[in-house]
Parts: structure tokens; C-alpha cells; sequence
């Protein structure tokens, strides 16, 4: 049944409720004074100032229930201490970034006394650090009716926090168990586990999945704190094979593509908007971008590997083909982007300025030429998973033409990268586009890793390079100083935020500078999944398990390679066909022992540490139950030293 205006409305003691400002509950006005048992002509007159209703038009659109879990509140976190700032503020701490909402368990209030409750991530000169939200007043507020507050918590926001604001109190300090968290996000079935030896690693990887959590409510946004909280495309692209991994996100992710999809059949040029809902965003035009907008082939393709389920593949098919066909804004003499077109690039690259997320190191069109390559080759693939034999032929032969293009334009007769970064080569590395594997295994391996080493071991890349360095320095046989990358704790490092008390991943290398100040850019939070993208690599390398392409795990991919300090390493992942786990340890006598364990109606291609870069026969088959290998492995030199370093 639906309302008319016979109904009547009257007053509630929700006040207002934002996501960005918060939630103001009045006590006084609580509902709960009404007997609805009653006649309501019998309460009309009581407390509550009622008013008719009016009819508004029935919404048009096609209401269709979604594939996605819903929002819910799926742990409760206790407070680890109540303390006071310098300037004795009462400061409630929960001792980990998450979001969701605070539950007041008991406390006493005085008829009208004000409560509120002022939520942020870190603490700044020993004050709440509220900087980084911006406009988002991030606020709860309560006035009492003259009861204590028992339970109560805000029903129609969430905020990202780990530190708590209570003004208003007139009692003494409160005890840490008048307060809890109670974390929300989409309740997604988790899959993938992953541990090592190295409890730093161990610790970036929970903050990895912690920063997911946050960022998944009912859609993936970049930020779950601030004046913003969008579904930017660039940021689930990148990050997308770590989601799938760690989370069965397919019907979540299924119904945001289809709703990015319905905005960017809006428009001609099938451009995609830079967020998904679509919202005007000052400084952001609709304009074509390498990377985000390549949402629309790459993240489909994602998880159509992960799930094997062609039919996202079909939906998204003419998304994927106007893209390439009219958004991309080519060059009429290579077909490659066109050279005067501003791209992202590679965007907040540590070396980027504050005030500047584009200006990294790295050439912009150079990152968006390779990303076409690549992602029209990954469309050609798409065409042939759907037996659409012309449009194969015809991609697979643009992409080979690109790719052409792209080593006329920017490599050289000796094999030289123009945009010498770790962010240029090694995205060159990852998609193929070296002249032939010579070029791979002698210039490339010779320029990654000396900018390794000089740079001291320190991460030079943003997000288009993050989720391909780790990788591109395993492809080039330098296993040893991929890992060195990745233990490097100073800053900037995957580590560093570590050292820095970090429970989340963080939107900038430097978030939080050492000396204990927040970056003074603009734009920086606490709790961005983008830079975390370097899980994949962690599951599918440290711990040594993935699919193999097209096969939505039916065939897995087995080919773990240790490196550093570590001494073992575990990996697991719930798929379609059942659990995948992999386990090996490593001992000073290079000895390297693995157990493997592969689910029914699945097939397993192993390649032992012992077999790296070796032809294709050095691949062991297995099928399902449990297998155990052994073989010997010098994973080679440890620590590597940087260029530079004094004797």
C-alpha cells in the first residue's frame, strides 16, 4: 500500500542526517511518548506537531533488485582507551581506522544537554586532526531528554575514523567501555587469506583488506571520510584483482559497472564519467582519461577471470567496444592517444608536488599510450572468449599495429624507454611492449635495476605504476630487489605507513609526514584502497597462487617465488571449484618445501622457485587433493644494496 494524503506526518528526533556532516538526534522529540495502539485522531493533539502530506509524481525508471550484499554492521570494535588532548578534549581511540559509526553505551545527561560526537582518522599536534576532511563536518550530535544514553548510535550515516571527539560532557572522564565502533560495509563473502613470516607485511596486508572494508559500502569509493566518498573509476581499476581476490565482489561490482555503463551510453561519445554515480565535479570535465576510463574493459575483464562468468563480458561488450571506438581521442597519425591531450598519468607519484597529483616523473601520454595497448589487447581477448571471430581478428590486429606504434614512438633501436621511471619501464614490462624478450632480459632488467638501487629502494611510482613494479622486477629476474622494495620501511614505502602506527592504506605515500604532521596538500586521507593494490602481487608471487587466464579458476597457476626475509608464506583463496591453499617455508639451507591443495574438478600448473625462467616443460601438472614438493633454490642476493651507498 502505498502513502496518500490521508496520512500525517509529524516531527521525529532525527534532526538531519548527512554522510558528510553527520547525524543531530533530539531526545526530546523522541516517537516513543506516542501510543500508536491509539486512535490517531485521539493523538493528534499530544506532543508532536502534525502536518498533512502531499503526493509527488511516482519515480520513473526500472526499479531492479540488485546482485549486491546489502550494507551491514559486521563486527563491533572496542575501545582501546579514553584520553584527553592538549587541550583537554576528551578523546576516545578504537585503536584501528574503520568505518562506521559510534554506539554510546551508557552515559548520564542532563534534560537538554548536547552531545556531540566529532569523528577523524589521526591525531595531529596532539589535537583531532580534522584537516583532511575538508567541508565534511563529520559530527553526530545528541540533546537529551533527561535519560541516560543507552546504546545509542546514529542510524543514517557513517563516518571513517579512528579517533573520537566527545564534547558536551558533564561527568568525569569516561571509561573506554562506555564507547564501541560499529563497523558497515558491504557484507561481501570473504575468499582470499594471506600470511607470511614478516609481521610488517603481515600488518600491510591487514591494512590492505581494512581499507577494502571501508571503501566497500553499496559502492567502491575512493575515500570514506572526507567531502567526497565517490566511486572513482581509477581507483577500483587498479585495484580490482586484489578486490576479487580477497572478497567475492561479483555481483556487487557487477551492478556498479551496469550502472557506470547506463551513464556512458548517456553520451555520444561513450566517455565515461570520472565517478560512478555521476556528479559534477569542479576541475573535472567530461573528458576522455587514459586508466579511469578504461574502467569499462579492464575491471569487467577482472572479474570475468576471477568468476568465469562470460555473461559480464556480454553486457559489457558495446561499453567496452565505444570506448575504444569513440572516447579514446587518437592521433590521426599512429592511433595512439593524441600528444596534446592532459592526461592523469601516473597520479600522485611520491615525487609529484603537494598541490599537483598529476606532475609525477613520469611522461602522462607515454602511461596512457601503454595503457591503450594494453587494454585493446585485453578487448581482443574479450572478442575471442565470445566467439566473435572478425571483431578478434580485427583488435588483436589494432593491438599489434599499437604496439608497433608505441616502440616506433618510444623505444629505441637499443631497446631504451623514453620515459626512463619505474612507472614507464615497468608498465612496458608487464604489457608486453618490448620488441622481443631480449630487450625484456637485457635493457629493461639493467635500467629497473639501477633506478631501484639509486632511488634506494624507495617507490617511485603512483597508481598507474604501483600494481606493475613488484612484478616487472620478477619478469626481468630480479626477484631479490622486488622484495627489497617491498620491506624498504622508510618513506616512500608500502612499509612506511607501517612504522607509522597505520591500520588502513593510506592516499599518499606520505599522508602522515615523519616528524608526525599531516601532508599539507589539499587532498590526502587516511584510508585509500589504491596503493594497496600491491596484494595481487603478495597472492599471486609471495604467496604463489592465481588463475590461469579464462579459466575462472579452474586451472590455477601455481608458481610461488620467496625472496627477502621471509621463510614462509601461506595463501588460500574460496573459488568457484573450492579452497586453493598454498603453503611453503624456506630454510637457511635453501631448501624450499610447498603443500599444495586443489579442489575438485580443478588442475593445477606448478612451477617450483627452482623452474623460474625456464622453457614451459619445466611445469609440473597436478589435479585435486594435496601434493607436497621439494627443491633446492638460491633466491640470490640478500640485501641487495643500493647505488650510491657509502663503504
Amino acid at each position: 500500500m502505498s502513502t496518500d494524503t490521508t496520512w500525517m506526518v509529524g516531527s521525529s528526533p532525527i534532526q538531519s542526517s548527512s554522510i558528510y556532516d553527520g547525524e543531530a538526534f533530539d531526545a526530546r522529540e523522541d516517537s516513543a511518548k506516542i501510543d500508536w495502539t491509539r486512535p490517531l485522531q485521539q493523538t493528534a493533539n499530544e506532543k508532536i506537531d502534525w502536518g498533512v502530506t502531499r503526493e509527488l509524481p511516482w519515480p520513473g525508471g526500472e526499479l531492479v533488485a540488485p546482485d549486491a550484499a546489502p550494507v551491514r554492521v559486521t563486527k563491533i570494535v572496542d575501545a582501546v582507551s579514553v584520553f584527553q588532548s592538549e587541550s583537554g578534549k576528551t578523546i576516545v581511540d578504537f585503536g584501528q581506522n574503520l568505518v562506521g559509526k559510534v554506539q554510546v553505551q551508557e552515559i548520564d545527561v542532563p534534560r537538554d544537554g548536547q552531545v556531540t560526537l566529532k569523528h577523524a582518522e589521526v591525531m595531529e599536534n596532539g589535537e583531532l586532526g580534522t584537516r583532511p576532511l575538508r567541508l565534511a563536518k563529520a559530527t553526530d550530535t545528541v540533546v537529551s531528554a533527561g535519560q541516560p544514553l543507552h546504546q545509542w548510535a546514529p542510524q543514517f550515516t557513517f563516518h571513517g575514523f579512528r579517533y573520537v571527539q566527545v564534547d558536551g560532557l558533564t561527568q568525569p572522564l569516561p571509561v573506554k567501555e562506555n564507547f564501541k565502533a560499529l563497523v558497515m560495509h558491504t557484507d561481501l563473502k570473504r575468499r582470499g587469506e594471506f600470511s607470511c613470516s614478516n609481521q610488517m607485511v603481515n600488518q600491510l596486508h591487514s591494512n590492505i583488506r581494512w581499507s577494502m572494508d571501508g571503501n566497500f559500502l553499496s559502492i567502491p569509493t575512493d575515500c570514506p571520510q572526507r567531502d567526497e566518498r565517490l566511486g572513482w573509476t581509477g581507483d577500483i581499476q587498479v585495484f580490482s584483482p586484489t578486490a576479487n581476490f580477497l572478497y567475492n565482489t561479483t555481483g556487487m561490482l557487477k551492478d556498479w559497472l551496469l550502472d557506470l555503463q547506463s551513464e556512458q551510453m548517456e553520451f555520444e561519445d561513450f566517455i565515461p564519467p570520472f565517478v560512478s554515480p555521476s556528479i559534477p565535479i569542479p576541475g573535472w570535465p567530461h573528458m576522455p582519461a587514459a586508466i579511469w576510463d578504461d574502467v569499462v574493459v579492464l575491471t569487467p575483464y577482472d572479474l570475468y577471470q576471477s568468476s568465469g562468468d562470460r555473461s559480464i563480458l556480454e553486457h559489457h561488450f558495446e561499453s567496452m567496444r565505444g570506448w575504444l571506438e569513440k572516447g579514446v581521442l587518437r592521433d590521426p597519425t599512429d592511433n595512439l592517444w593524441d600528444q596534446s591531450h592532459w592526461q592523469l598519468g601516473d597520479w600522485l607519484d611520491p615525487k609529484a608536488p603537494a598541490d599537483d597529483a598529476a606532475g609525477g616523473a613520469t611522461d602522462d601520454v607515454l602511461v596512457a599510450d601503454e595503457y591503450l595497448c594494453h587494454v585493446t589487447t585485453v578487448f581482443a581477448d574479450v572478442c575471442r572468449v565470445l566467439g566473435k571471430t572478425d571483431e578478434h581478428a580485427k583488435y588483436a590486429e589494432q593491438a599489434a599495429q599499437l604496439k608497433e606504434s608505441f616502440q616506433h614512438k618510444y623505444i629505441s633501436p637499443t631497446g631504451n624507454l623514453m620515459s626512463n621511471t619505474q612507472t614507464g619501464l615497468s608498465l612496458a614490462v608487464r604489457f608486453g611492449l618490448y620488441h622481443n624478450d631480449n630487450e625484456v632480459e637485457t635493457t629493461a632488467q639493467f635500467r629497473l635495476d639501477k633506478l631501484v638501487r639509486r632511488e634506494k629502494f624507495h617507490i617511485a611510482t603512483g597508481f598507474a605504476g604501483t600494481p606493475a613494479i613488484l612484478g616487472a622486477l620478477v619478469r626481468v629476474g630480479r626477484p631479490q630487489l622486488a622484495y627489497r622494495m617491498l620491506l624498504e620501511t622508510t618513506c616512500p614505502s608500502w612499509l612506511y605507513p607501517v612504522t607509522m602506527g597505520a591500520t588502513t592504506v593510506w592516499e599518499r605515500w606520505d599522508s602522515m609526514l615523519p616528524d608526525g604532521r599531516i601532508n599539507p596538500g589539499s587532498m590526502t586521507s587516511f584510508n585509500h584502497y589504491a596503493l594497496g593494490a600491491v596484494a595481487d602481487w603478495l597472492h599471486s608471487t609471495v604467496g604463489g597462487i592465481t588463475t590461469k587466464p579464462g579459466t575462472g579458476w579452474r586451472t590455477v597457476l601455481v608458481q610461488p617465488v620467496p625472496g627477502g626475509d621471509l621463510t614462509s608464506a601461506a595463501v588460500s583463496f574460496d573459488g568457484p571449484y573450492g579452497m586453493v591453499s598454498c603453503e611453503w617455508s624456506f630454510e637457511e639451507q635453501k631448501k624450499f618445501t610447498m603443500k599444495l591443495v586443489i579442489p575438485p574438478s580443478s588442475v593445477a600448473e606448478v612451477t617450483l622457485p627452482s623452474e623460474l625462467n625456464k622453457p614451459t616443460d619445466g611445469k609440473t601438472m597436478v589435479g585435486s587433493g594435496t601434493h607436497n614438493f621439494t627443491c633446492d633454490y638460491d633466491p640470490g642476493e640478500w640485501p641487495p644494496q643500493p647505488i650510491g651507498q657509502p663503504h
